[in-house]
């Protein structure tokens, strides 16, 4: 008779043991995985970076990168969102992009920008309209234009622009 007791003790406790897996599986897990998801977008929203465990080599060094001058005839006034009552403004003179000589599609991209600049200006124009007077920030536009220059033209080659005589008022 103790052998039965026993034996129905341990199959109640694997039952258990076997709903509470599932309840885990089920119900925790996905909850873990929107909240990691969640700290995910928080995190690319404020421009903090989550190491993957990779490390982007650079083969190059600023001595060795070669620029493409976007120019204009004078200079550029772009319009900014609205965050009060006045209207503001960013000036650019011109915008230099800078161009990793050691990536495969270098000679193509060089090609690309030298005869064809008009995506540059209208990529950093748009990434400037994006912002608001109190909110702009040199270095931000620089990150996000080159990071859309890389998607448009879907290359690494660009790695960074200038923005010279940059003013917002």
């Amino acid at each position: 008779m103790k052998k039965n007791i026993l034996t129905i003790v341990i199959m109640a406790a694997t039952l258990i043991n076997l709903v509470l897996t599932a309840v885990l599986v089920f119900s925790v897990m996905p909850a873990m995985n929107k909240t990691s998801n969640l700290v995910d977008k928080v995190a690319s929203v404020i421009d903090l970076e989550i190491d993957d465990g990779k490390d982007d080599e650079v083969d190059y060094t600023v001595d060795e990168l070669k620029t493409v001058s976007v120019d204009f005839e004078t200079s550029v006034k772009i319009n900014l969102q609205k965050d009060d009552d006045k209207a503001h403004y960013a000036i650019i003179d011109k915008i230099v992009v800078s161009l990793n000589p050691h990536a495969e599609d270098y000679d193509k991209i060089n090609t690309s920008l030298t005869e064809n600049n008009i995506y540059v200006s209208d990529t950093v124009q748009e990434v400037i309209g994006e912002y608001t007077y109190s909110n702009i920030n040199q270095e931000t536009v620089k990150q996000e234009s080159v990071k859309r220059l890389q998607e448009k033209y879907n290359t690494k080659a660009i790695v960074d622009i200038s923005l010279p005589g940059f003013l917002t008022a």
